[in-house]
């Protein structure tokens, strides 16, 4: 132990106040899942953890590179961070700086992987510097700890063991990293390398505590879920068989999963599925494009009639319980009035029950950067709107088909109301309208869907 890492651990011995830090997550739920167990280590260690917008000793940013807009997102909480305080040590990781985004403000940089070394690597950055008593004109060298994927093979998966969860009420277990599709949008696979999957032992074991602490809810998330275990060789069948052993675990009583691919959701997947009481019945079934053509040009793997059979085969399983949704990409280079048409028309036919749309955004090192036909932005906004327009059709006629049912909700938070909300199994979101005075957060209760408010149910508790 050298003599500044003494003089930090001695002022946190003494009572003196605890070193803070503030971490700021962008993008999907596995980057929130990374942040929660970096979060853990920190406070495992003594740091005191708080509010991004507070002036703190350290600042972990948790970058996203899905679009461009999250991307400049990213070096704006960069720039913050070091605005909020110049003396803090910043640290900056995730895919925006995996792919080589800006981050000349950050003090330490870490990408995709090792991500478990960033509590060591603030801890020795912090150390170099108290031997110089944190003199400004003294700041020790950045640390740039980016490690490059090799696309040809997988690394190891990086696994946090147990993570401390954020939420009260619904629980996240990261099963696998990493995507083999390399469609001709999108920059995750260069940003997180090959599929590797998570030893099932270790999934079982954070289960187990997730369910100890009393969560009634486990989602399963991952950069492309519907691959795990496909790199060790196991079946199309290896998600759901993980699924219904941790449904035997004791006191969780929902499992829900994260976004799949449409060509991985087999007969036998849905068999499967359907017959797990745990597994809940909502599937977010990415489509991107209506177009069959405009898929080809994506270099999705599936086609429109692909997707119908999945979803035919869904309803058939689920009937009204399902849970249908989806995202979809509008612009994408090339697409004509009639493509979007297509799409316009699919997504009527499918009926979705929720549609997260997106416009395209050019990602650097994709296939589609090369692509003729560029899309104006005008046109990419008005379809977007004009898409919307369709999902709130849809959401509507779904929720009037609802109305007057029986369903269960898990009791989260309180909204700025007073009354709690929750979610039903099929992810439908609902508010309790009621003096909810003696519930609490984390309880599964039966309510009645009696009306919509602000686009939620209004359920009615039953007992």
């Amino acid at each position: 132990m050298s003599k500044g890492q003494e003089n930090i651990l001695g002022n946190m011995v003494q009572g003196e106040k605890r070193p803070t830090v503030a971490l700021f997550n962008l993008g999907c739920k596995v980057n929130r899942y990374e942040t929660d167990a970096v979060a853990q280590q920190f406070a495992t260690a003594g740091y005191e953890v708080v509010d991004f917008d507070s002036v703190a000793d350290i600042y972990v940013l948790n970058t996203c590179a899905v679009t461009g807009e999250a991307g400049r997102k990213s070096g704006q909480m960069l720039r913050r961070a070091r605005k909020k305080n110049p003396a803090a040590v910043v640290a900056v990781m995730g895919c925006h700086v995996q792919l080589g985004g800006e981050c000349s403000a950050a003090d330490i940089v870490v990408g995709t992987q090792g991500k478990k070394r960033v509590f060591a690597a603030v801890e020795h950055f912090r150390a170099e510097w108290a031997e110089h008593n944190f003199a400004a004109d003294a700041r020790p060298a950045r640390l740039d700890m980016i490690q490059t994927l090799a696309l040809a093979d997988a690394p190891d998966f990086e696994d946090f063991g147990a993570v401390d969860q954020q939420s009260e009420t619904r629980a996240y277990i990261k099963i696998q990293d990493g995507c083999n599709n390399f469609c001709s949008y999108c920059a995750i696979p260069f940003a997180r390398g090959r599929v590797r999957s998570r030893s099932e032992e270790s999934i079982l074991r954070e289960g187990r505590g997730i369910a100890a602490a009393g969560f009634k809810e486990v989602v399963i998330t991952g950069i492309h879920v519907c691959s795990y275990g496909r790199d060790r060789g196991e079946s199309s069948t290896a998600l759901t068989s993980l699924c219904a052993k941790l449904a035997e675990l004791p006191g969780l009583e929902r499992i829900r999963l994260g976004s799949l691919e449409p060509l991985s959701v087999s007969a036998a997947f849905i068999e499967a599925a359907s017959a797990n009481p745990k597994l809940c019945p909502h599937f977010h079934l990415s489509l991107q494009s209506g177009s069959d053509t405009v898929l080809r040009r994506m270099r999705r793997r599936y086609t429109t009639e692909n997707y119908r059979q999945v979803v035919n085969g869904l309803r058939a399983a689920y009937g009204e319980r399902l849970g249908l949704t989806t995202d979809i990409i509008v612009g994408f280079p090339g697409e004509t009035e009639a493509e979007f048409a297509e799409t316009v028309a699919f997504c009527r036919e499918m009926s979705f029950t929720r549609m997260h749309i997106f416009r395209y955004s050019e990602r650097a090192g994709t296939a589609a950067t090369q692509f003729e036909g560029k899309v104006e932005a005008s046109v990419a906004a008005y379809r977007a709107e004009e898409l919307a327009k369709v999902a709130a059709e849809l959401q509507a006629a779904h929720q009037a088909r609802r109305q007057g049912k029986n369903d269960l909700v898990l009791l989260e938070q309180r909204d700025k109301e007073g009354y709690f909300e929750g979610y039903a199994p099929n992810y439908d979101p609902i508010v309790l309208g009621f003096d909810t005075s003696e519930l609490k957060s984390g309880l599964i209760i039966p309510v009645r869907l009696i009306g919509i408010r602000n686009g939620r149910f209004i359920g009615r508790p039953l007992s």
